[in-house]
């Protein structure tokens, strides 16, 4: 999932351009870590959520687009452990991660 403001995908908001530099050596995302969108075969991903909530492991955002799509998760020294679920549309909630934010706590 590109980072997307107004529309538009927003190069500085994009935690996949991780660490990347552009000509004048500034970085494309000053939020700087790195993220990756993925998907395990044979595996849903509300499963690979909560295990991942479960190991307690590090992260700034994770997006939830539905059992049989990639989730997309963000590593940055932000690590504010979003979690966000999409709509059918591409619109982000949090209607239906209840659960998953408890876990957090």
């Amino acid at each position: 999932m590109e980072a997307i403001k107004n529309g538009r995908v927003a190069p500085s908001r994009d935690q996949h351009m991780a660490h990347e530099v552009n000509r004048n050596g500034k970085y494309y995302c000053d939020r700087l870590g790195a993220a990756c969108d993925f998907y395990i075969l044979g595996l849903e991903s509300d499963r690979l959520v909560e295990w991942i909530l479960e190991q307690r492991l590090p992260f700034d955002s994770l997006y939830y687009y539905g059992s049989d799509r990639p989730i997309h998760i963000s590593y940055g020294p932000q690590d504010r452990q979003n979690v966000w679920a999409f709509t059918d549309r591409g619109v982000p909630t949090r209607k239906g991660t209840e659960e998953w934010v408890k876990e957090l706590c």
